[in-house]
């Protein structure tokens, strides 16, 4: 009885010492100034998931003298993988790549910073691989990267020019005939960038580079969704279906593909009520709650949907009006615990609305945070936005013990045996 005790008692301080610890997380978004681009880096509450501002970094690059809401016309221009941070910057024709403290979320450093091959990046494709960023300007198309601890490296062999595809200047003039994201492919088997059309007169469309052995097809896979005309952000969905949003087309687009061929199949439009939820851009998705969620730029709205990912069908499942007037623009979801956060950049005002994540058609809003004025006169509005979340400082030193630990408890009671039996 007393060696039964002396186990459980050594199992009970191990399973506390595992277990005993909290995360943190932050939400960066960029500046855009055309003096100095800044992550601007707010804190999360754990326990409520709203925001402080903490600081503000450079990139050691610019941004554009725009000041009309979302200049980019795309998703992704901020992009999280693991503990890097990546961030387009359009003025200076640059991508910078940040590493992110594992003992505090709001501890960002810059450690790399390469030309982008083209003008105006616009979007960030990141893998545990490479990090490829697709340009939007006169010199338009994308470059990749590999990279590591020490920044990043070019890869030449995956450049790829889309001037033959889009037309434009510097900075672009949009949102129609402009390039919108690039997104790898749910098995990182394949690139695809969304491209928008020009109403009445070419349908957008979707161009899916596939990668073989480790090499970049020349070519793309060139597809017209079912109902597009402007396709703008990318969602996965699954592991091989697509959520694109359409603010021309005032709805969504589904569809399946192949990343081995390019092929695209069972495309379906499913618009939405454009009297509540115009300008349809921005889309992210919910583990949680299983749902993806559409942000409608034009009457600020959150649109909440479902996809049967057998047969790409939407279902509508809930508006929800952003407060004040506050108009939306990008978007991203955290997960605290058992619970996730969604988060929105205002149009109208430089602020980060938020909202909890209570289940399936249950969101509801959780504050909002007023950004500090931009030291730049007449700079435009903040743009991108992604979250980090990460273990406490405590765990993350406990959870890479827990194998020592192990095995320091059983030596403990394969000592105690040893003792007890002699």
């Amino acid at each position: 009885m007393e060696t039964f005790s002396c186990y459980y008692s050594l199992l009970l301080m191990l399973s506390v010492l595992i277990t005993d610890g909290n995360c943190q997380g932050a939400v960066y978004t960029m500046s855009m100034s055309p003096t100095m681009n800044q992550v601007i880096v707010s804190r999360v509450s754990i326990s409520t998931g709203q925001l402080m501002y903490v600081a503000s970094v450079s990139t050691n690059g610019t941004g554009v003298n725009v000041t009309a809401a979302d200049p980019l016309f795309s998703q992704g221009s901020i992009m999280v993988y693991e503990n890097y941070l990546f961030v387009v910057n359009p003025g200076s024709n640059t991508l910078s790549q940040f590493s992110i403290s594992p003992t505090d979320a709001t501890q960002i450093t810059l450690i790399s910073v390469q030309p982008t091959n083209g003008t105006y990046p616009i979007s960030v494709a990141v893998n545990s691989m490479y990090a490829c960023v697709l340009n939007g300007g006169t010199l338009n198309g994308f470059r990749c990267f590999s990279y590591t601890s020490n920044g990043l490296t070019t890869m030449a062999s995956y450049d790829r020019s889309l001037v033959l595809y889009v037309n434009q200047t510097t900075p672009p003039m949009g949102p129609p005939n402009t390039l919108s994201q690039i997104q790898f492919s749910a098995d990182n088997q394949a690139l695809i960038v969304s491209v928008k059309g020009v109403p009445n007169v070419f349908s957008g469309y979707i161009l899916i580079y596939t990668i073989n052995n480790g090499s970049l097809s020349l070519n793309p896979k060139e597809t017209v969704p079912t109902g597009a005309v402007l396709p703008f952000s990318m969602t996965l969905v699954g592991q091989n279906g697509l959520l694109l949003t359409d603010p021309g087309a005032n709805g969504f687009l589904t569809l399946s593909y192949s990343s081995s061929n390019g092929s695209v199949m069972n495309s379906l439009f499913t618009p939405v009520n454009t009297s509540v939820a115009a300008a349809l851009c921005w889309s992210v998705y919910s583990s949680k709650t299983g749902n993806y969620y559409g942000i409608a730029a034009g009457t600020g709205t959150i649109v909440e949907i479902s996809i049967n990912p057998s047969t790409n069908n939407v279902t509508i499942v809930q508006y929800y009006m952003l407060p004040n007037q506050t108009g939306a623009l990008d978007t991203t979801i955290i997960t605290l615990g058992s619970t996730d956060y969604l988060y929105v950049i205002g149009t109208k005002a430089q602020v980060i609305i938020s909202y909890k994540l209570n289940g399936p058609g249950n969101a509801t809003l959780n504050g909002q945070l007023t950004l500090p004025a931009s030291p730049q006169v007449g700079s435009p509005l903040v743009q991108g936005l992604a979250g980090y979340v990460q273990m406490s400082h405590s765990s993350m030193i406990l959870r890479p013990m827990g194998i020592y630990q192990s095995l320091v408890l059983i030596f403990m009671i394969f000592f105690m045996q040893s003792f007890m039996f002699h």
